[in-house]
């Protein structure tokens, strides 16, 4: 990161980044590519649009069938991920981060209408908190259970 990008983030102009994947898996819509311009330029921030729908790829496949056949933590903190999709055949393995992690099951609990896990909440509201911090501007979602 260039002392400019340090300068900008300081100054607010660049959302924490564990903020914006949160925001773009939770409500990608919200930062549009068309509104923000600038900051989808940013080879950092390219990267994390691309992370977030790995992850809304994997929530949906969730929502739609597919079956968890395991979770383990890995050595470094991430999160690995097995599951099939029985009616193709398939079975995948993704390695999340912690907040990667946090935001598919916190997806994946409003979707169904289910307890959403304390630890995943707070990973995200926290998260999100940030986000408004530093743009001054709310997520249009909420974080309570449906």
């Amino acid at each position: 990161m260039t002392r400019i990008d340090v300068e900008q983030r300081q100054r607010g102009r660049i959302p924490d980044h564990d903020a914006l994947l949160c925001a773009l898996v939770l409500a990608p819509d919200a930062f549009s590519r068309n509104r923000f311009f600038d900051l989808f330029e940013q080879p950092d921030v390219r990267r994390l649009r691309r992370r977030a729908a790995r992850v809304r790829g994997i929530l949906r496949q969730l929502t739609s069938g597919a079956e968890v056949t395991g979770e383990l933590e890995l050595a470094d903190g991430r999160r690995l991920l097995r599951y099939r999709v029985a009616e193709l055949g398939l079975s995948r393995a993704a390695a999340l981060s912690p907040l990667e992690a946090a935001a598919l099951r916190f997806s994946l609990a409003r979707s169904r209408r289910s307890p959403v896990d304390p630890g995943d909440r707070a990973i995200v509201e926290t998260a999100l908190a940030r986000l408004q911090h530093r743009t001054g501007q709310a997520l249009p979602i909420s974080t309570d259970d449906a």
